[in-house]
């Protein structure tokens, strides 16, 4: 087995694990905002527990990235400017998620009709702006970027 494939492989894996930490933390540890909780923010948990799986998720995707611009330099530049377009797309999206979060949850932290109302941001019911599949792939968009741009400089 190639090393280019062992890494293709160790990707995969990382990248489906990182994506199921994101899900889990979105779906299953943010409270919706119609549901009343006193519990505390059990997402922390599974933050932490996912973190080193993220980490490698990012890793490998750097790797990965830096070794695909290097053995087809030509397309970088046109790689690049898609995963800008990407990562601007991204941003209009987490932007709205985020707005109608907010709406829901009825203000921020800061307003005393929020059920957030002395939470901070990082909370229970707002573990998913944070932790959702367009930060997920925003991110990792922003390494391919990185791995990109790593790739150029040594042009």
């Amino acid at each position: 087995m190639s090393v280019l494939r062992k890494k293709q492989i160790y990707w995969s894996l990382s990248f489906l694990f990182s994506f199921f930490g994101f899900y889990l933390i979105e779906h299953l540890f943010t409270v919706k905002p119609h549901v009343v909780s006193g519990n505390g923010n059990l997402g922390i948990l599974v933050i932490f527990l996912f973190t080193p799986v993220f980490i490698s998720s990012w890793i490998y995707t750097f790797k990965l990235a830096k070794v695909k611009m290097v053995k087809e330099g030509k397309t970088t530049i046109g790689i690049l400017l898609f995963a800008l377009a990407g990562c601007v797309l991204l941003l209009i999206l987490i932007n709205d998620y985020t707005s109608e979060l907010i709406t829901a949850l009825g203000g921020t932290p800061d307003n005393p009709e929020s059920k957030i109302y002395r939470f901070g941001w990082f909370n229970q019911y707002t573990n998913s702006l944070f932790f959702n599949v367009y930060t997920f792939f925003l991110s990792h968009v922003l390494i391919v970027i990185s791995g990109s741009i790593s790739v150029l400089r040594k042009i």
